[in-house]
């Protein structure tokens, strides 16, 4: 009995001893795989910490780069803006002296325009004068070439002519010429100069005493042809509207003796 008692403490003795160093062993493994672990985990924190490090650095690296390119963007800024404004200055300042050259051009080519048109009205009525003058010289010269080479065998009787001839006759003109050449005698009334209006203004010859028995009515610039009366008396009359005149008319009469 005592021998299997000792035996019993022998075995239970060894299994004790088996296990405690058995746990042992295996707790000791079990440390240094954790601090294993935890040395590798100390090293990827300073691995990360470090890289935190380089971006940090590198932002605030970034950071006064670009706060510097801001200072400098403003003062670039500022100086594009006094620039703008001193050009704008100039600017206004040019374009109130243009405006006000601009002006004075314009008042001097006013005056010019003026005095242009003046000159060239006074052109025109020296023109129109020089004219009227060799129309008048004209017309005389017409006169004497055709009273200079009349038929011998008619008489002169009068010479009948618009008002103001040889000058323009006026507006609204109502005039009369009663014509006897006596008895014996009949009337042939022979237009030297001839020029009125030719829609208004007319010459109406008649081979009466009064307007009636009308022989003619003559406008414009055509040379009325010779007329002669069937007996001693012819009636002329002129008239004239309100608007443009011309030279009028000069005619002579002649008396002839009746057959």
């Amino acid at each position: 009995m005592e021998m299997r008692l000792v035996l019993i403490l022998s075995f239970v003795s060894c299994y004790y001893t088996r296990y405690v160093s058995g746990v042992t062993t295996q707790s000791s493994e079990n440390a240094v795989v954790k601090e294993t672990d935890t040395i590798e985990e100390v090293n990827v924190m300073k691995d990360n910490y470090h890289e935190l490090l380089k971006r940090v650095m590198n932002n605030e690296i970034e950071i006064v780069d670009l706060k510097r390119r801001e200072k400098y963007l403003k003062n670039e800024l500022e100086n594009i803006k006094r620039y703008m404004a001193c050009q704008m200055e100039e600017l206004n300042d040019f374009t109130e002296e243009k405006y006000d050259n601009l002006n004075e051009t314009k008042a001097a080519l006013m005056k010019t325009m003026i005095s242009f048109s003046q000159s060239l009205t006074l052109l025109n009525e020296t023109i129109q004068e020089l004219s009227h003058r060799l129309e008048i010289q004209e017309n005389l010269r017409r006169e004497e070439n055709l009273t200079e080479c009349r038929n011998k065998s008619d008489y002169f009787y009068k010479k009948i002519t618009s008002p103001g001839y040889p000058l323009a006759y006026s507006n609204n003109l109502n005039g009369n010429w009663s014509i006897d050449v006596g008895s014996g005698y009949t009337a042939k009334l022979q237009f030297t100069i001839f020029s009125t209006e030719g829609c208004c203004d007319f010459v109406k010859v008649y081979d009466a005493v009064h307007a009636t028995d009308l022989i003619g009515s003559f406008s414009g610039k055509n040379l009325p042809p010779e007329m002669i009366s069937t007996g001693r008396y012819m009636f002329v009359t002129f008239t004239s509207d309100g608007s443009v005149t011309k030279t009028g008319f000069s005619a002579y009469v002649y008396k002839i003796t009746s057959k």
